[in-house]
Formats: C-alpha cells, structure tokens, sequence
C-alpha cells in the first residue's frame, strides 16, 4: 500500500475543510480554528459554519453543513458533546468520511460522557466515517499548511518529523515545536473513538516525508500484536521514539481519568514489547523531546567513538562521565589532527579529549571565528564517529552587539561565527552543542543555529544521552538487518 491509498491520507491532505462552530468572537478558543487555516494561506477550500454568522475572517458562513454547495473532505466539529451526533449524522447524509471531533467531554467524562462516546463511535462505524478524537486537536500538515489548532500558530518550520500523541499535552508547546523542530506532520488521536495508534504508525510508514516518528501512547486501543508487528519493520527504516505514560498504577489511573481509557497495560510487558524492535524508548517528556531533535537533526553515527570539545573544564569532565556512563567511548585523537590544531594551541601540552575549546580560546581572541573553524579537524578525525560541544560563553555578546560597530558590522561579524560551527558541522560526522550560559542572547543564537541545522541541548549530559541513543540505535538496526531480523 502506498500512503495515498491509506485512509488517513485524505485527513493530511482535504481539499476542502469545513469547520463546524466557527467564530468571530477571538475570546473563544474556536476562533483559532479558522483563522490558522486563514492566515497560514491553507491552499484548500474552507467553510465556516455557524447559524449566526453571514461572515467570519473574510469567508462566506453558512447556517448548517448541509448548506455548503460543494462536496467537503473534512469536517472539523467544535461544537458542545450534545451536538456532536447531529453532526455525525449531517456527515453520514453528506457522505463524509473524515471527521475530526475537538470537544471534549466524552469518555473522560462520568456515566453520561461514556455514554455518548459509545453512542457516538457505534455512529461513525456503522456509517464509515473515519474519526480522529474526541477531546482533539490537529491533523497538521506543515507541507499544505493544515493546522488544526486552539493556538495562534506563527510560523511553520518544514521537515522530515511526524508526531503523533495521545494527549493535547503538546498544544501549549505548540509553536515552541514548530520553532524548534523541522515538521512534516502532526495526529492527536485524543480519546480514539476511532483512529488509534496502530494506524497512526501504519501511515507514518507509509508517509514518504517522514522520515523520523515521535509517538506518545498512553493506552494501546488498537490491535497490540498489529502494533509491535508494524514497529519492528518501521523502526528498522525510520527512527521512531515511543513515549509510554500512564507507567504507574497511578499514572495509569491519571490516563483513565482525562481519556477515558480502560486500558491497564503491564509497563514492564510493554517494555518487553518494545525491546525486541529497534524502537528507542523515552523515559520522559525531555527525552522524547531530546531524542526527537537529534534524530530529525543529525545522520546516524558509525559508531559510538565520541570527541567532547567543551568551554569549561569541569563540564568537561561531566561530559566524560555522561559519556561512560551511556555506553559511548572517547575517542583516540590521531596525531595528524594534533599538528594541525598546532598553530592555535598554548605552548603546553593540552589533551585532545576532551578539548579544553576555553582554555585555547585565550590564544585566539583576535581571531575567534577562525579559531572555531579550525576546531573542525578534531570531528574529522577518522576515529572520531561523533562530536558535542559546549556553546562557548556569552557567544551571544560577541555576535549581537559591539562598542562602535555598524548594524552591518555587527551582522557580518554574527554571520563569521554561523559559519565556523557550520565548518565543524560540515565534517561530516554527527555534532551537537549543548547550552552555556542559558541567558536569553543565547536562546537567540540558539535559534540561528538551529536553523542552520545544528542542534543545541540543555546540557552536557543530555546532549551525550542523545549521541549514544544514535549510537545504539545504529547498532541494534544494523545487527537486525545483518541477522534478518
């Protein structure tokens, strides 16, 4: 099956989109539901529908779903619970066949709310309309500008990472996501009247533009064994991270409490599950975060030979031990990289690795651009397979701003230092940066890196973890391919 022949292609890709409670009152949290298709420049066919409105956000209303002149591919009903079943019926004599419910107030919400999610999902079955929620929001779509969202959302940055989450968790992370991470797709499958996780992971598969999957679970409401048959052939093609809430008997009883489920999933059964795939589990929000980043960001590592080039000689040391103790080595510097940091170095000796950048830094303050291209040749090394880096202090003061500087100054001087560490990521291998001085010039800088594709985590030690996450995916994919599986 190819993904356009999936079902939920149609979801990613309408050609028109009706939204059913729109409004022009921007107080109410249905009013983002419109105006991200309309600002962003959605390319579809959109249609408000609301029964007191002649005109919401510059587009035509219309009083009911069955007043749109024009077939409808999907239907995205905010609309109060009580409501819902008329609009699923609307569907059905329509002859709609996706629908996304927003609202809450189903499952997750005592003997009434339960009811009318079995009312409702009996619905969508016997008539065929697929349905993604309820207590919802998404599908988006950073290619088509689809986004279904309750947040302004600013700008969209493009890629090749697919989330999918069983939670609205990320909603308020919304725009620090789109910022932050290059973005192919987005599915919340909410309370999963319908669309559950198992086919989330089928069309990501599928999907040729993604290429990295991040999925939250908190209950597994689709087939198990379909589930961990489909992650075992994915995970070997696409990275893909799993991110199990609900561990806990508390936890789990939390889950139930907010969707609904009643599913009471085994942690260390799932884990099992998990370990015969070349899936990575996040052991938590950061993590799934972290991981996510440095597998859309960087190529696989050929192994787990790791350089540590750091500011500070103490981080470097905690480097070093984050490095031991997530299973990666450091690696042995050939000679021949030495001779050619020599020109830049005190005249003491200095290990190569981890590399004091701080100390070396002090012979090479009029020239520190250069300086930091040349650090290049130590990734480059052929026994070096990957490389970290401490962002090197107050980096934002020496980019941003300067006693008697031009704006062009000032602008030409920033762009020298974007491409010394352009240079040292050009070598080839995976290198990732982590924060120094955490001010806010430097989460400026971080985001023109970032943008320039080289990734910058909180710490020494989250940086390393992700490195030897790479590492060990490498592995694991490569012995699976090696042994059939």
């Amino acid at each position: 099956m190819r993904a356009s022949e999936h079902f939920l292609h149609g979801f990613f890709w309408p050609q028109s989109v009706a939204v059913v409670g729109a409004t022009n009152n921007m107080y109410k949290t249905n009013f983002r539901l419109l105006q991200n298709l309309v600002q962003l420049n959605y390319p579809g066919r959109i249609y408000p529908v609301n029964p007191t409105e002649k005109e919401i956000l510059g587009l035509k209303a219309y009083p009911r779903l069955e007043d749109i002149p024009e077939p409808i591919d999907l239907i995205v009903s905010g609309v109060r619970p009580e409501f819902t079943k008329k609009v699923v019926e609307q569907c059905a004599a329509m002859g709609v066949k996706r629908l996304v419910i927003v609202s809450g107030g189903f499952s997750e919400a005592g003997q009434s709310g339960q009811a009318l999610h079995r009312e409702i999902a009996e619905l969508v079955k016997s008539k065929g309309i697929r349905t993604l929620g309820p207590n919802t929001l998404t599908p988006n779509n950073t290619a088509n500008n689809l986004i279904i969202s309750f947040c302004r959302v600013n700008k969209l940055r493009k890629g090749g990472l697919s989330f999918a989450f069983q939670s609205g968790f990320y909603e308020p992370k919304i725009n620090w996501i789109f910022s932050n991470f290059g973005i192919s797709k987005m599915l919340d499958m909410g309370n999963k009247i319908d669309i559950n996780e198992v086919e989330a992971l089928e069309y990501f598969y599928l999907d040729p533009e993604t290429r990295v999957i991040a999925m939250h679970i908190e209950s597994l409401h689709g087939d198990g064994r379909r589930f961990i048959e489909i992650l075992k052939k994915v995970s070997l093609e696409k990275p893909t991270i799993i991110l199990k809430s609900g561990r806990t008997p508390s936890g789990s009883k939390a889950a139930a409490s907010h969707t609904g489920s009643l599913a009471r999933e085994n942690d260390l059964i799932f884990d099992h599950l998990i370990k015969q795939t070349a899936a990575v589990r996040a052991q938590n929000l950061e993590e799934f975060f972290d991981l996510a980043k440095a597998f859309s960001y960087l190529e696989l590592p050929r192994g787990k030979r790791l350089a540590i080039l750091t500011m500070s000689g103490g981080e470097g040391v905690m480097a070093t031990d984050a490095a031991e103790m997530n299973g990666l080595t450091l690696a042995s510097i050939n000679h021949q990289t030495l001779k050619k940091l020599k020109g830049n170095l005190p005249p003491w000796e200095i290990p190569l690795n981890p590399f004091d950048g701080g100390v070396v830094m002090q012979f090479n303050f009029s020239n520190l651009p250069e300086y930091f291209s040349s650090l290049a040749v130590i990734p480059a090394d052929d026994k070096v397979d990957c490389a970290v880096m401490q962002m090197p202090p107050n980096m934002a003061d020496f980019v941003f701003s300067g006693t008697g500087l031009s704006a062009d100054d000032v602008q030409a001087l920033r762009n020298k230092f974007l491409q010394s560490f352009i240079d040292i990521k050009d070598a080839g291998k995976p290198f990732v940066l982590w924060r120094s001085a955490l001010d806010a010039g430097e989460g400026e800088l971080i985001n023109l890196f970032e943008a320039h594709g080289l990734p910058v985590f909180a710490s020494a030690d989250r940086a390393v973890k992700a490195l030897a996450v790479m590492a060990a995916y490498q592995k694991r994919r490569t012995a699976a391919g090696t042994t059939g599986g």
